[in-house]
């Protein structure tokens, strides 16, 4: 395991290489978003608001986004909000941050290509329905010693890598997008066969560009894999993926991933020593973060949950269950370009 972890995160740094050399490039954080960055991983307690202001109000998106959010049905009140002191009251402090996050990683990054129905609409969707889930997963109340800001930047950007080899590789992801809905494999799973490296890998070596801290960019590196992340970051880790399992049943964007997720299953569902551990506890937090991205979603992002999505993934568990996924014929696997180099250079073949 050890070893094929080791080749993954080789094939990883590879293409990680190739994307920040082609013209396909990871842009800098600008000043100001080093500094909103910075701010937001930190505990809201913690965060001068005044400062925070200062920083959205010189830029009109990121100032625009905040406002729109306040004035948005889900929000709105009788009289409009004109003012950003205002509309924080009015949406609260965390609000605001998940608002300008969202809006500035959006801007910044390059869109992502309608690959096989998955389209930069869905991406985002879904990136920030798993943001708010890992940031909820991060409350004190279930003492998991993380900090709920720095679990939402993990949240957002866990799936970098599926963009960037979207738009730098678009027919080897496009055939993994195929062949997970065939298959009915994790595209984790896939990605491993096709490309020899996961999105995750790809994703985390991308973030150490922005000198984002080691525990974000390791539970990004290994949220579809925790146990074998490094003991430090294996809770983070553990976290986003449930996060990630959590928003891709809401229904809410399109992860790439067309097989049920069993969130029992899950690394931290798994560890007794945790409170999520405890069916009752998980079970509330998980109708919470339900609730939470239901009511918000479709003024935050314009796509609406669809909570029979949740049923329909339970019965297709069950049915996994009795009729296994077949296995990947060989045949269907291409190995070519880059991948097939880096393979013959190590001798993976």
């Amino acid at each position: 395991m050890v070893d094929n972890l080791d080749r993954a995160a080789t094939i990883g740094d590879s293409i990680s290489l190739e994307l920040l050399t082609s013209n396909v490039r990871l842009p800098p954080l600008p000043t100001n978003g080093e500094k909103l960055l910075t701010m937001t991983q930190q505990p809201v307690d913690e965060i001068d608001i005044m400062t925070f202001a200062r920083l959205v109000e010189v830029d009109p998106g990121l100032f625009a986004s905040v406002m729109q959010l306040a004035n948005s049905p889900y929000y709105g009140g009788v009289e409009k909000i004109i003012s950003l002191r205002a509309a924080i009251t009015r949406i609260g402090l965390t609000e605001a941050i998940n608002a300008i996050s969202l809006y500035f990683f959006q801007k910044m990054l390059p869109e992502f290509p309608d690959v096989a129905g998955f389209s930069s609409r869905d991406y985002w969707a879904h990136s920030w329905a798993c943001a708010i889930a890992n940031r909820r997963l991060g409350h004190p109340n279930l003492e998991m010693d993380a900090l709920p800001g720095e679990l939402y930047i993990a949240g957002l950007l866990h799936g970098m890598g599926k963009m960037m080899m979207a738009i730098h590789y678009p027919d080897e992801f496009a055939k993994c997008v195929t062949m997970v809905r065939k298959y009915k494999k994790p595209l984790y799973k896939v990605e491993q066969d096709v490309f020899g490296t996961t999105d995750a890998f790809v994703a985390s070596k991308m973030m150490e560009v922005w000198n984002l801290p080691d525990k974000i960019c390791a539970a990004v590196a290994f949220y579809q894999m925790p146990e074998s992340a490094p003991a430090e970051y294996r809770h983070m880790a553990g976290l986003t993926q449930l996060a990630y399992g959590i928003a891709a049943m809401s229904g809410i964007g399109n992860c790439g991933d067309a097989n049920s997720m069993d969130i029992t299953s899950m690394y931290v569902c798994q560890q007794p020593d945790l409170k999520i551990f405890q069916k009752k506890i998980r079970d509330k937090v998980i109708q919470e973060i339900f609730a939470t991205i239901g009511e918000r979603a479709e003024d935050v992002t314009g796509m609406a949950s669809n909570p029979s999505k949740i049923e329909s993934e339970i019965s297709e568990e069950l049915k996994q269950k009795k009729n296994p996924p077949e296995s990947i014929p060989v045949n269907e696997i291409e190995k070519t370009g880059l991948f097939s180099r880096i393979r013959k250079f190590f001798g993976w073949t």
